[in-house]
């Protein structure tokens, strides 16, 4: 079997879920159950002890161990971000920096940030939005037409919505979340190598590096030169 990058894989699907506390964990267990032939692989700095057995589990930093293993030949298929972190906007700080370019972190305006549903700011450069007031079912299965806890009908996805922001010289670059199991989200190698592309051609605009799905998201903003 042929991957899209143009290795050669194993036909086994390969997944590495990033985190291993509550959230990964959970991860797991519903990855098993729709695709019961995977292989799991969880990172986590201090996974939890009840982790099933029969998983590779890799006691590293989750941000510094993608950045080292995640390379157009890793053998992976699916990622699933399960931290407190927002592992795409991490990632792609992180590969820049490395490449000699010099990143830093631009704060998001208020009337920018207010032109999204129930928007809330964990720092000065990152902030969090959803469309939901309440709080979701945790096997919501995504619906296109309508939101599974109101039945109402879904307004525009929240990723297609982050893609439409003209603010100044703010550039949007978002990264949608496929949701892999019911309440599981994350993605595939090619959307984030896809994502740095673009972002490494954009030197010295104001990037909001954005991670959503249909309903919610989370946005950094960063600049960065040569």
């Amino acid at each position: 079997m042929t991957s899209k990058q143009g290795g050669t894989v194993s036909s086994r699907q390969k997944c590495w879920v990033l985190g291993g506390g509550r959230f990964g964990r959970r991860a797991v267990e519903l990855l098993r159950k729709s695709e019961p032939n995977s292989e799991m692989v969880v990172i986590d700095r201090l996974p939890d002890r009840d982790l099933p057995n029969d998983i590779e589990i890799v006691c590293a930093d989750g941000v510094e161990w993608f950045t080292e293993n995640f390379s157009p030949a890793a053998r992976v298929n699916k990622i699933v971000p399960a931290l407190p972190i927002h592992l795409a906007a991490d990632w792609i700080k992180k590969k820049l920096a490395n490449e000699q370019r010099i990143v830093r972190s631009v704060e998001i305006p208020d009337e920018l940030i207010h032109h999204f549903p129930h928007p809330v700011l964990l720092s000065p450069s990152r902030f969090v939005t959803s469309y939901a007031d309440f709080l979701c079912p945790s096997n919501c299965s995504e619906p296109i037409d309508f939101c599974t806890y109101t039945s109402k009908p879904r307004p525009q996805q929240l990723d297609r919505l982050l893609e439409t922001v003209i603010f100044e010289n703010f550039v949007p670059l978002i990264l949608s979340s496929r949701q892999f199991a019911p309440g599981v989200g994350g993605f595939f190698p090619e959307d984030l190598w896809v994502l740095l592309k673009k972002a490494r051609l954009l030197s010295g605009s104001h990037l909001l590096i954005g991670t959503a799905c249909k309903c919610h998201g989370i946005v950094d903003g960063l600049c960065h030169t040569k």
